[in-house]
């Protein structure tokens, strides 16, 4: 009995069959066999018979649409009126007999319309080239299911039962279910909800049947026995299908109003050219397609030609539609249309595209001063018993050749051929006499033998820093041994590896703070090497490959080594791949992050480049010690601004980051102090601390003061504008200049007296905004006031009335009494904070000033006596630590007489060395800003003030 006979059985028993739960079971059994023998049918397992003409048609265009259907009900006329392709159409049967593709250009896309002949019942068992018309509907995105409206509904169930029978489903979702088989362990079956047409007896009968004993089960969702054998199976097409009604101008308007309510139904009349105009709008519906147009910066968008993407796309896949290498050096898109909150908008790569969307991207630059700061090459070298061998180099080069023929392209030397010794000197001359600066290995035109002999290490020098120098190449690296167990475990091989190195190689006019950088990269990259080894044998795999390789090009004839030996490696290991990553990485951005055999992440980024600014008059290299010196300053009162997205900066943290992190990251607020997200993200202020101090330093955010409006801002020394500048703030914020906006931050001023009272609230926060991107790009900065406690030298001549020396004993008179030799204590922010403060009575003193006006209102002389002396002795200790010239300037000023402003003054006058500033004196003493502001305008006859910037939030402001 053959499979068509079998099916037949299968199909007459379960028409036989009735159902109820007695039967349940058995017909969940048949259908399971049913679909097997169909399955079978569909994909043979014999030889495979001749290649059906005419209906292989390559896939073009941005989608694809079939035309299914009868013989004789339109499709061919369908396809001559909606493109300009001609197929022959007349009024027999099977007029067409191959498939004859079409174009449809619609809202700028090219949609393939392919009419294939007309199929007959049964066309699933392969009649009438059934089989080979559905195997071509099953690669399409959209069915048109073309139907004769003069006949019956039949037509419909008929051929949905033959596309049914092969696997096609219509107007269908994947059923939510998880199916994956295991090698032991039985079968395991669960549902997250109640289910009520399958349960795990059934699910087990169907897996037998299809002799699967071990498997994992999950059910989503209530689906039925025949959904469950389509997930097993796993060759189901789940398609978008549209019954398309033809000869609607030969039936009444009501049938056609009948047939035009049904579900996913189109009337149309091909003849007359009725309702086409609907029937593409449905087509371009189902298609889930969408156009995004782009823009370049300073010019109107493209909307002759745009992209064509599915539903659903984000900014990721339109730039893997343009080049599949602009997402490397992306760095955000401004987008205007339906998808973004206000146009433009700055978004990041996982921002979904609708449709009529225009995006504009921004791509990473690299600068002149960026190209300096690359690495020349990375090359891997191995000692062992073959002798030091260079197993990879990126980026490659030709090598040296020795017979001086330049002929030929690339010429590999047999490593065990007689050799004559080479003449370094020789080698050395040969390096071109142009001084135009390359960025490869050119500049040391030595070969990769004496390379390998160069830069391999004895064993003594292992597991420390490599640094040598070769005219103007540097080459560092942090060469490792190999465990002797690790060695043995690896198998017998023809060259056992005893020591290894990555090294890099680097111009020798580098600063010294960049070299140190690059070798901390190239130790951890090292380590992870010979981590992957002691665990996986990783590096002597891969040193297996590329030996084989060499070999492989060693062993060819010289005119057939077209190719050098390090291309062909990086088509084969896994480890040249990572290495040219990383070098094209720090390249482009100076950032690196890579998996080590898919384990170990390796992170690193270069501050020089990850900190440019190119925006600045001159050159300004940030280096790592200057970021430390900014982030020891850091203190609770201090804030965190962005510079990047939220959404964007937690895309860009590892899988297996702390969580805190991104608690940090949502609460993050410019008018928020640290204490305060601290407390808002539930963390430790010294957690805080340290993932701030990651964010500066990965150039992700900057220390800021929470912004308010007394704070003080003003333009950056260093900005010079230019017409990217300008075009990326006119993106941002549309209707304004950022030439005006400068210009209100020509002189230090606060940010409250830059709005207007009067002005719309949405106007003010979008003020506030622009401010905040004026700190992003370090236009502006913000500027502190500083005291410095100065007396003046005509107030240190006065001499003290006999009653306040009498009432008042000060320190004795010192020898030298030069004010700028004198010791002042300074507190740092320990003591500050600490509760040892320097008090005062609360009682008067103002009874120590005998010809004080208010030394009269005192009614009660003996008390009044009382507590001027214990005020006397607090005054002392407060101002113990100056001089005797500076307590009497002290005391001249006539606010002193007021014991409140006294006491005040004694508990601050620490501070007042021009180290602290006004927001850190509040802080720390819990005073308000008009409270401090009104004693230093009080004692400003012996202050002096000053602005300047805060040490902390000086990054990249010289």
């Amino acid at each position: 009995m053959g499979i068509l006979e079998k099916i037949q059985e299968i199909e007459r028993e379960i028409s036989r069959t009735q159902k109820n739960k007695a039967t349940e079971y058995h017909l969940g059994l048949l259908k399971a066999k049913l679909a097997k023998y169909r399955q079978q049918l569909i994909e043979p397992t014999g030889k495979a018979g001749a290649k059906g003409e005419g209906f292989d048609v390559m896939k073009s265009g941005d989608a694809r649409v079939a035309l299914i259907g009868f013989p004789s009900v339109g499709k061919s006329t369908l396809l001559n009126t909606l493109t300009s392709t001609h197929s022959e159409s007349a009024n027999y049967e099977f007029t067409t007999l191959t498939c004859i593709p079409g174009v449809i250009e619609y809202n700028g896309a090219n949609i393939q319309l392919l009419d294939l002949p007309g199929i007959i019942e049964g066309a699933a068992a392969g009649k009438g080239r059934g089989r080979q018309v559905i195997a071509v509907a099953r690669t399409a995105d959209v069915v048109i299911m073309m139907l004769d409206a003069t006949k019956k509904e039949i037509q419909r169930e008929l051929l949905t039962k033959e596309l049914e029978s092969v696997g096609i489903r219509l107007n269908k979702q994947r059923p939510n279910i998880y199916f994956k088989q295991k090698k032991g362990g039985g079968i395991s079956f669960n549902s997250t909800l109640p289910l009520t047409k399958c349960n795990e007896k059934m699910v087990q009968m169907i897996l037998h049947e299809w002799k699967i004993f071990n498997a994992e089960v999950l059910f989503r969702e209530d689906c039925t026995s025949d959904e469950f054998v389509d997930i097993i199976l796993g060759s189901r097409v789940y398609l978008e299908c549209i019954y398309v009604y033809n000869k609607i101008d030969q039936i009444s308007i009501e049938e056609v109003d009948r047939l035009a309510r049904m579900p996913d139904t189109v009337v149309v009349s091909c003849n007359v050219k009725l309702n086409l105009d609907y029937l593409l709008e449905k087509v371009w519906e189902y298609l889930a397609l969408v156009r995004v147009y782009t823009k370049k910066r300073g010019e109107r968008p493209d909307f002759d030609g745009g992209l064509i993407l599915r539903r659903g796309c984000t900014v990721e896949h339109v730039c893997h539609t343009i080049h599949r290498t602009i997402v490397n050096t992306f760095k955000y898109a401004l987008v205007w249309g339906t998808s973004v909150k206000y146009s433009p908008q700055r978004v990041g790569l996982n921002h979904l595209m609708n449709h009529d969307d225009v995006i504009q991207i921004e791509k990473m630059v690299t600068t002149a001063s960026d190209k300096r700061l690359n690495p020349v090459a990375v090359l891997l070298v191995t000692s062992g018993t073959r002798g030091d061998r260079l197993l990879y180099k990126y980026p490659v080069e030709p090598d040296v050749p020795t017979d001086g023929d330049k002929s030929k392209p690339y010429s590999v030397k047999n490593p065990y051929a007689v050799k004559i010794s080479e003449n370094l000197q020789a080698c050395k001359s040969q390096r071109p006499s142009s001084k135009k600066h390359t960025n490869t290995l050119d500049n040391v035109r030595f070969s990769d033998q004496i390379l390998a002999n160069l830069l391999a290490v004895k064993s003594d020098l292992c597991s420390m820093r490599f640094n040598v120098k070769v005219d103007d190449i540097h080459f560092i690296g942090y060469p490792m041994l190999f465990d002797p167990c690790t060695s043995q475990a690896a198998g017998k091989s023809s060259h056992q590896i005893i020591s290894f190195s990555i090294i890099l190689a680097l111009k020798a006019h580098l600063n010294l703070s960049v070299i140190n950088c690059y070798h901390d990269l190239m130790k951890q990259l090292t380590v992870a090497v010979h981590y992957e080894e002691r665990r996986r044998h990783y590096l002597s795999q891969q040193a297996k490959i590329m030996l084989s390789v060499h070999d492989e090009v060693a062993a060819m004839p010289e005119e057939d080594s077209m190719e050098s030996p390090f291309s062909l490696i990086l088509k084969r290991s896994s480890l040249a791949q990572d290495l040219k990553s990383m070098f094209e990485s720090l390249c482009d951005n100076g950032m690196v992050k890579l998996l080590v055999n898919n384990f170990i992440l390796v992170s690193f980024c270069l501050p020089h480049k990850m900190h440019r600014q190119p925006w600045a008059s001159r050159n300004l290299l940030i280096e790592p010690g200057k970021i430390q010196r900014c982030l020891e300053m850091l203190r609770p009162y201090h804030g965190i601004l962005l510079l990047t997205d939220k959404q964007s900066l937690q895309e860009f943290l590892p899988l297996d980051g702390t969580q805190s992190l991104n608690k940090l990251i949502t609460v993050t607020n410019p008018l928020k102090s640290l204490q305060t997200l601290a407390l808002e993200a539930d963390l430790n202020l010294s957690q805080v601390f340290q993932m701030v101090s990651h964010l500066v330093y990965w150039a992700k955010a900057t220390v800021i003061f929470p912004v308010c409006g007394t704070n003080i801002y003003v333009l950056s020394p260093a900005v010079v504008l230019n017409s990217s500048l300008n075009e990326r703030f006119t993106a941002t914020f549309q209707d304004r200049s950022l030439p005006v906006e400068l210009s209100k931050f020509s002189y230090p001023v606060q940010l409250r007296d830059t709005r207007d009272i009067l002005d719309h609230p949405k106007n003010q926060e979008e003020k506030v905004q622009i401010v905040f991107w004026l700190l992003q790009h370090r236009l502006i900065f913000q500027q502190h006031t500083y005291t410095f406690f100065v007396p003046s030298l005509s107030r240190r001549k006065k001499k003290t009335s006999e009653d306040v020396s009498r009432i008042m004993p000060i320190l004795p008179e010192e020898e030298s009494l030069a004010f700028e030799n004198r010791a002042s204590s300074i507190s740092d922010v320990a003591s500050v904070n600490s509760d040892e403060s320097v008090s005062i009575g609360s009682n008067s003193i103002n009874a120590m000033f005998s010809k004080s006006p208010s030394s009269e209102i005192a009614s009660d002389s003996s008390q009044v006596s009382e507590d001027m002396r214990a005020g006397n002795r607090n005054s002392q200790d407060g101002l113990s630590h100056l001089s005797k010239e500076e307590q009497d300037c002290v005391l001249s000023v006539p606010a002193a007489k007021n014991p409140e402003d006294l006491k005040l003054f004694s508990r601050l006058c620490s501070y007042f060395n021009g180290k602290h500033h006004l927001e850190e004196i509040m802080y720390y003493e819990n005073l308000h800003r008009a409270h401090l502001v009104t004693l230093l305008d009080k004692f400003r006859d012996v202050l002096i003030m000053c602005q300047y910037q805060d040490p902390a939030t000086a990054l990249g402001v010289r």
